[in-house]
């Protein structure tokens, strides 16, 4: 059965998930900025993660009315973004080393979701799903980098939109590409797979978990502290059960892993370069702009965006530009030209996996 309670080798974080209990949205925002900024300041004295690697994943389309949803910056119809995964090894509170396996998306499996089956027809239908079945996947990307997919002690992601996790836990080819690796999700994004609305329907994959040994499923209430520099903090809003990867990077400091918004401009839209979004920003005194195409709660969006900018660090892309490691970033691309974001993170490569210094 689906385990519900917390790890002992991991903590909660209590201090952070009261947030949500205020009904009120608008007292919310003041009280994410002091829990953010009070949790930064522990989480960071704990130290870096013992090893952090990212690897970039392929270019998909995007409708540019989701991403920088109120503030587009022009006509275009699409940008585009690129799916990127994260390796972090990290000791848990226990005292034991561990591999945790952030964002693996299988490009050809994630193609299945309704949106994105549509987008296909409708931009590429000429391209034979051979080739989506010839480019390499996550795994072939870890092992690459001298990283064995079978020493994955945990799989994660941001939100479940697109996912299918059969490959990667279950039995879809066979034996699962990480067999002794169990997907820490919030238990809100289980429910959702479990019973989707019809307004959730193009971004989530049916049967996503279909085959996965319920065993390897860790169904978190809320947010997790897994070890010294690596916490999941629970920041709904574009999702229920959306959480956000928090790590503390050696020689970079702290970052956040989301998709509640597509660049880091999105933190700060008053020092980005785009027209549109210092425009909204002052017009109507928003801190944030939201990655929009789900809307399952924007008012906790927003706020759970000011909270990712508090715990973050400042500064890595620029300015005073919050370390958000988007998990799907928008990219600058000739498919989409002459348009694309002010500040960009460059990849993280740091500390020791394994044996290997980065």
């Amino acid at each position: 059965m689906i385990e519900s309670s917390l790890p002992g080798n991991f903590r909660a974080i209590p201090e952070l998930d009261e947030l949500w209990q205020d009904p009120h949205p608008g007292r919310r925002n003041e009280d994410a900025v002091a829990r953010g900024r009070a949790f930064h300041r522990a989480f960071k004295a704990e130290g870096p993660v013992r090893g952090i690697r990212t690897i970039d994943l392929l270019h998909f389309p995007y409708p540019q009315a989701f991403g920088l949803w109120q503030a587009p910056v022009n006509r275009a119809r699409y940008v585009v973004m690129r799916n990127r995964l994260v390796v972090i090894e990290f000791d848990d509170f226990a005292g034991e080393r561990r591999t945790l396996l952030v964002n693996p998306t299988e490009h050809d499996l994630s193609g299945r979701a309704p949106f994105f089956a549509q987008a296909r027809r409708e931009l590429a239908s000429w391209v034979p799903d051979s080739v989506d079945r010839a480019i390499p996947g996550p795994a072939a990307r870890l092992r690459a980098i001298g990283v064995d997919p079978a020493k994955i002690d945990y799989v994660t992601f941001d939100h479940l939109h697109v996912q299918d996790l059969r490959r990667g836990l279950g039995d879809l080819d066979g034996a699962p590409l990480y067999p002794r690796a169990r997907l820490l999700v919030n238990r809100r994004e289980l429910e959702s797979l479990a019973c989707l609305h019809p307004l959730q329907r193009p971004w989530w994959i049916e049967g996503a978990l279909d085959g996965v040994d319920p065993a390897r499923i860790v169904a978190l209430e809320g947010s997790a502290w897994l070890g010294p520099g690596v916490a999941l903090v629970w920041t709904p809003g574009h999702t229920r059960g959306n959480h956000s990867i928090v790590f503390n990077a050696p020689g970079r400091g702290v970052f956040a892993v989301s998709e509640n918004g597509i660049c880091p401009d999105a933190y700060l839209p008053r020092a980005s370069h785009l027209a549109s979004l210092r425009y909204h920003a002052a017009t109507y005194g928003a801190e944030v702009i939201l990655n929009g195409n789900a809307l399952e709660d924007t008012f906790a969006q927003y706020t759970s965006m000011l909270l990712e900018r508090e715990i973050a660090d400042r500064g890595d892309a620029g300015g005073e530009v919050p370390n958000i490691y988007c998990s799907s970033p928008w990219v600058r691309s000739p498919l989409a030209y002459g348009i694309g974001p002010t500040f960009v993170v460059r990849p993280i490569h740091g500390g020791v996996l394994g044996a290997a210094a980065l």
